[in-house]
Order: C-alpha cells, then sequence, then structure tokens
C-alpha cells in the first residue's frame, strides 16, 4: 500500500466520524425519547386537573371554538405531560374522523365509563359544553368526598405510626440499658416487664442483632403490601368491603359515601340524557364499591324485566334507608329522577362531611387514651421492679 492510498483512507475514515456520532447521538436522543414517553405514562393525572380541563373546554366550545381547536390551546396551557400527550392523541382521532368519546375511550385508566359515555350523550345531543360543566362539578365533588375520607384516616395512620417508631426505639435503646439494672436486682422480675425484656433482646439480641428488627419490618411490609393486593382482586376486595361496611363507626361513613356516589351517577347522568339502563350499569361500575355495585346491578336487571327501582329497592334497609327509596319512588312517578337524586346526593354528601367532622373529634379522646394507656404499662412495668428492689434482693 503506497501512501497515497493511506492518505485517501485516513481522509475517508474523518469523513466517517462525524456521520458516527451523529448517528450515536440519534440514537441517544431516541433512546431518551422512549424513557420519558415511558415514564410519562406513569405520571398521575389528578381530579383537579380534569376537572379543571372539563371546565376550560366548555367554556371555549360555548364561546364557539371547534373542538380541536379547543383542545389545541389547552395542550398547549396544559403542564401535566401525560395529559398533554393524551390531548394530542385526542386531536389526532378527532381529525382523523373519530369521535371525541371514541378517542377518550382509549384511556379507561384516566377517563371512566361515566364520563365517556356523558361525553358521548352531550355529543348525541349538541349540549357538549353542558354535559362538560356538568362533569367538571360531578368530578370536583367526588374529588371532595374523597379528601374528606382520606383526611378522616390520616390521623389515626399517623398516630399509630409514631407509636410503632417510638416503641421501637424504646426497645432498641432504652430496655437493654434497663435490662442491666434489673439483673442487679436479681429475683424474678414482673410477668410485663420480663415480655418487654424478652421482646427486647429479640429484637437486639448478641446473636441476630439489628437483622430481626429489619426481618419484622420487612415482614410487616410484606403483610401490608399482601392485603394491598388482596384487597385488589375481585373476592378480596368483597370481603374487605364487608369487613368495613359492618364496623361500627366507618361502616356508616361507607355507607353514606356509596349513597352519596350513587345518586350524584344518577343525578348527573340522567341529566345527560343516557337512558336508565345504562346510566345503572355505569353507576355500578363507577361507584367504587363492591357491594353496591353488586345491589345496583340486580336493581338494573330487575328494571331490564319492567319492576321500578323503588319497588326493588324496598325492604333493603342495608343498602337504602327508608328515604333514599320513599323518595326515588316518587321521582319515578313524577318523572323526576334526576331532580330528586340531586337533592339526595346533596344531603348525603352534607352527611358525609358531618359524619367525618365527628369521626375526627371521637379519635382524638380515643388516641389520647390510647396512647395514655400505653405509657402508663410502660412506666408501670420499668418502676415496678424498682419499687419493689426489696423483694428481688438475693
Amino acid at each position: 500500500m503506497n501512501s497515497t492510498s493511506i492518505h485517501i483512507g485516513a481522509a475517508e475514515a474523518q469523513e466517517d466520524l462525524p456521520k458516527k456520532v451523529v448517528l450515536r447521538a440519534e440514537k441517544s436522543m431516541n433512546l431518551m425519547e422512549k424513557i420519558n414517553d415511558y415514564l410519562v405514562k406513569f405520571t398521575p393525572i389528578k381530579v383537579g386537573e380534569k376537572a379543571s380541563f372539563f371546565r376550560l373546554l366548555a367554556t371555549m366550545i360555548n364561546a364557539g371554538l371547534s373542538i380541536v381547536k379547543s383542545l389545541a390551546i389547552l395542550a398547549e396551557q396544559v403542564e401535566n405531560a401525560h395529559l398533554k400527550k393524551i390531548l394530542h392523541y385526542v386531536m389526532d382521532e378527532i381529525e382523523a374522523g373519530g369521535t371525541f368519546s371514541g378517542a377518550l375511550a382509549h384511556f379507561p385508566d384516566h377517563f371512566n365509563e361515566a364520563q365517556v359515555g356523558m361525553v358521548e350523550a352531550g355529543e348525541a345531543s349538541g349540549q357538549l359544553n353542558k354535559v362538560l360543566v356538568q362533569m367538571a362539578t360531578e368530578a370536583e365533588k367526588s374529588a371532595a368526598l374523597m379528601h374528606k375520607l382520606k383526611t378522616a384516616m390520616i390521623y389515626p395512620i399517623a398516630v399509630i405510626l409514631i407509636m410503632i417508631t417510638s416503641g421501637t426505639l424504646v426497645m432498641l435503646l432504652v430496655m437493654p440499658k434497663l435490662k442491666d439494672v434489673f439483673d442487679s436486682l436479681g429475683g424474678d422480675l414482673p410477668i410485663l416487664t420480663q415480655f418487654l425484656i424478652d421482646f427486647s433482646d429479640f429484637l437486639v439480641g448478641s446473636t441476630w442483632g439489628l437483622q430481626n428488627v429489619i426481618w419484622m419490618f420487612a415482614t410487616l411490609t410484606a403483610l401490608v403490601g399482601g392485603i394491598v393486593w388482596w384487597k385488589k382482586t375481585k373476592s378480596g376486595g368483597r370481603i374487605w368491603a364487608q369487613f368495613i361496611f359492618m364496623m361500627p363507626v366507618f361502616g356508616k361513613l361507607v355507607k353514606k359515601a356509596s349513597l352519596a356516589r350513587f345518586c350524584r351517577g344518577l343525578n348527573t347522568l340522567i341529566s345527560s340524557g343516557l337512558p336508565i339502563l345504562k346510566v345503572l350499569r355505569i353507576t355500578a361500575a363507577s361507584i367504587g364499591n363492591p357491594l353496591y355495585a353488586k345491589r345496583i346491578s340486580q336493581i338494573s336487571d330487575d328494571v331490564r324485566h319492567g319492576i321500578p327501582m323503588g319497588e326493588n329497592m324496598k325492604n333493603d334497609k342495608k343498602f337504602f334507608p327508608s328515604m333514599v327509596v320513599g323518595m326515588i319512588t316518587v321521582a319515578e312517578q313524577t318523572a323526576q329522577l334526576d331532580h330528586i337524586t340531586g337533592h339526595l346526593a346533596d344531603f348525603y354528601e352534607a352527611e358525609v362531611d358531618e359524619t367525618v367532622k365527628g369521626l375526627s373529634s371521637l379519635i382524638e379522646p380515643i388516641i389520647i387514651v390510647v396512647l395514655g394507656g400505653s405509657v402508663a404499662l410502660l412506666v408501670f412495668a420499668v418502676m415496678q421492679p424498682i419499687l419493689t428492689a426489696s423483694d428481688l434482693i438475693v
């Protein structure tokens, strides 16, 4: 090989080098885009964001903008990357000849069957802007209801976690030092004191060290994870709902919340122009309680055979109080089911609010008693052998 061919080969290599760098950069960009798209799919869309989307879309359509133009404007304004991507997909579907409701149906995790059905009814009746306002209002009320239920549970759960953490720290740091004091006294320790010392030895024993603590928390985490998974199964969800339903205070709260969602669903969907059978089917699927879902499905089957809702619900006070049955019976007879169920929904949403407030007031003294009792037992277990030291000395 002469020097000329060597120079030509070097020049070609230098020309190929930028191309290789560009290709490598393009592959890297494609990989990053794929990772970004994957992460965007798991970005949650809050109920408040959907409510704002429905309300703004209704305002734009009411102002005379086309639905594609409205979606394009909203896609530029929203900050949620996942919602932005969904809006672009919906725009493409509509421009390709599809419907708004059909495009939303591709995202059941974010737009449930009730919302898709309402949009479909709004498109068919030419009242999409009105339906979107109803959807925004319903989403806001549903979010407020769930927030109240979660708020009622945060305080006791937080206190329980603090009790477990503080108790574990006492077992790890305090009891081993007290054990040396008790050993110096000699004799037999009271049962409660001995139990605490044995439990402390289990957590920080010389053989295992802190491994027992790690295993204990790992087992507890696995147990909680197993319960959460079990609750999501069909049979597990039904059993858990039945257990909560039978609880003295929380059972009444869940019943009122389910009735509020049931009545609100009837009010919103019937007002949108959907037929009663479809309304009942959608409500059963979206109520969030497997016991009420099964019961509403039974009502739907009877309505399909010509039996009125009030007749089916009669003498079933476990799920439907006499007031609900009576008002729905009157509503069916006077063709005012949407109007009356709206009043019922308002009533039970207010009842849930009052129950949550009462529950918070009830939980506080119970927690104080439990905390005081726990501290008293701990002090008693520690002080009893010290106060009776004369009996323990050999």
